[in-house]
């Protein structure tokens, strides 16, 4: 194996006719001052180019140190050529693994960046909201002395101010998903949603909704956060049930090594066409006045799903309800599955 510069080898021939080069003899053919010949004694000569896509173009040859009596037959060109073909898909499949382990690099560093400015952002944003809200509460006390027209604007400015608060935690929140997550361990999805049900308590009673569960598995994951994406997911479902008292349903099913965990509902469904939205970061289908909300909760249970591996979808149609299902990766160390 020998490096050099193309112009002093041998590999400049075929590389100039863009193809299959045979050289039996250099010195009766005029090759004997290259400098392969005089330096590693080729004295025969079979090479082809490669062109190599997103690389630098490259030849592949075989040489011999005695010279040939005949030409090389075309068996023998068709051989170089076959082996040509395989070394260039071999060298652009090596190029495309590095391009691709660079472009993950530069993403990486991208979304570490975004995280940090996220977080940074929505965390310094705290301390002015606080004062704003702070402020706006004193001046609320002190109501009886505005006019009726005041006091609605002092309203709006409250509710924005207790709105970009919710925006801002959740912004937090989502930005910390990797950062500070705990290590993935075995937990059990009975006592996550347990810790949900307890949680939403007083909103299953105002809602007069139903929540019920099959027996639940065991997963590897975080607890706290898979806390927030069943709460999430189930709050959701009570939010969008329509005219009717919500009717949650929660199941699981094994799929080799995973559980498929999905969230039920009776209620007001989705568009297919406006599904691809809804996992985005503040997109909402509905305003305010109809719905309540940040735009944040959804997107951030793909983060959560996506840290533990897994993948979030949902399958709804407009009026049929949704079922939102989440795969989880099973836990593997001295679990008793249901």
């Amino acid at each position: 194996l020998f490096r050099s510069h193309s112009s002093e080898t041998l590999c400049a021939l075929p590389a100039r006719k863009k193809g299959v080069t045979g050289i039996t003899d250099p010195e009766l053919e005029g090759y004997d001052d290259i400098a392969t010949c005089r330096e590693f004694d080729v004295r025969a000569y079979l090479g082809t180019y490669i062109e190599i896509d997103g690389g630098s173009d490259r030849t592949f040859a075989f040489v011999g140190s005695e010279t040939r009596d005949k030409p090389f037959s075309a068996d023998e060109r068709e051989f170089l050529r076959s082996m040509g073909q395989w070394v260039k898909y071999e060298l652009e499949q090596h190029e495309r693994e590095r391009e691709l382990e660079r472009t993950v690099d530069r993403l990486e560093t991208s979304n570490e960046r975004l995280e940090q400015f996220a977080y940074a952002a929505s965390h310094d944003m705290q301390e002015p909201l606080r004062m704003v809200s702070s402020y706006l509460q004193l001046i609320e006390r002190r109501s009886d002395d505005l006019s009726k027209e005041t006091r609605e604007f002092l309203s709006f400015a409250i509710d924005g101010a207790d709105r970009m608060r919710a925006m801002v935690d959740g912004l937090l929140a989502y930005s910390r998903v990797q950062s500070d997550g705990d290590p993935l361990e075995p937990v059990e999805l009975e006592d996550v949603l347990a810790d949900v049900r307890s949680d939403l308590q007083l909103r299953l009673e105002e809602t007069d909704a139903d929540l019920d569960a099959e027996p639940l598995p065991r997963v590897r994951g975080d607890g706290d956060q898979l806390q927030q994406l069943f709460r999430n997911l189930i709050e959701n479902a009570i939010t969008y049930s329509g005219d009717e008292p919500p009717q949650v349903d929660v199941t699981a099913e094994r799929n080799d090594d995973e559980w498929t965990v999905s969230v039920h509902d009776q209620g007001i469904g989705i568009d297919p066409a406006e599904q691809d939205r809804i996992f985005d970061l503040f997109d909402r289908l509905h305003s305010r006045e109809a719905y309540d909300g940040t735009g944040i909760g959804l997107a951030l249970c793909e983060r959560i799903v996506e840290r533990h591996g897994g993948e979030i979808r949902v399958d709804s149609e407009p009026g049929e309800g949704s079922t939102f299902s989440v795969t989880l990766p099973a836990a593997t160390t001295g679990a008793t599955d249901p």
